[in-house]
């Protein structure tokens, strides 16, 4: 990988210095996993930070011997940096939703990299605020009907890491289950409402690339007002 693809790829390094991204590639591991691999478990928060280059990942957690998903991650995005600098990990485990391209670098090598570049300290922040500003949507729309928090939820997957095509923008179609744990309603009432806004032409699936496309997210969020 070149250093501006890394700068374009990736916004943690968008102003980072050419010797910081040079770094980075030197001391990175490249990984290639295929679908339902584990990617982090429990024990292994706090040793790497992982950079997606390609694909999608289900950050996760068990509950009543029940997996629940709390995020998806895709091209672009990463993950491990709480960890690494919390002493306390989070329990929760990472599983590719598909076929998957990473960029390990260890947990020493990247706060080393986080000190020789004050720009990288300074756009890590910014982007963890953007998480939590995102985890405070979520919470805040918890309250209204499920159809909505589906729409909001497919939307919001679309602007974060969808890649536009003549049948709109596409993203993953994230497995049935995934989205009615992340939602909080069973996978029957998922399919449901996914065939509602198919009927609806809101939004079209290619099983066969297991890909789920977004024809126009204005007309998806002004169906999303009225219901």
């Amino acid at each position: 990988m070149e250093s501006d693809s890394v700068s374009e790829l990736f916004p943690l390094f968008n102003t980072a210095t050419p010797e910081t991204i040079e770094w980075f590639l030197s001391v990175s591991e490249k990984q290639n996993y295929p679908p339902n691999s584990l990617l982090v478990s429990k024990e292994d928060w706090g040793k790497d930070v992982i950079f997606i280059v390609s694909g999608w990942v289900n950050i996760c957690a068990l509950s009543r011997d029940q997996e629940i998903t709390l995020d998806i991650l895709a091209e672009g995005d990463y993950f491990g940096e709480i960890a690494v600098l919390d002493d306390f990990p989070p329990l929760t485990r990472v599983i590719s939703l598909s076929d998957v391209q990473l960029l390990k670098i260890s947990a020493q090598r990247f706060l080393q990299m986080l000190f020789k570049d004050p720009q990288l300290q300074h756009r890590m922040l910014q982007l963890t605020i953007q998480r939590v500003r995102h985890l405070y949507r979520r919470l805040k729309s918890s309250s209204q009907s499920t159809e909505r928090i589906l729409i909001k939820t497919l939307m919001d997957l679309g602007k974060r890491y969808g890649k536009t095509t003549d049948k709109g923008i596409e993203i993953l179609k994230v497995p049935t289950q995934c989205l009615a744990t992340m939602i909080g309603v069973d996978a029957i009432a998922i399919e449901t409402m996914l065939e509602k806004l198919r009927k609806n032409h809101l939004i079209e699936i290619d099983t066969n690339n297991q890909t789920l496309s977004l024809p126009s997210l204005k007309q998806l969020q002004h169906f999303s007002k009225q219901l």
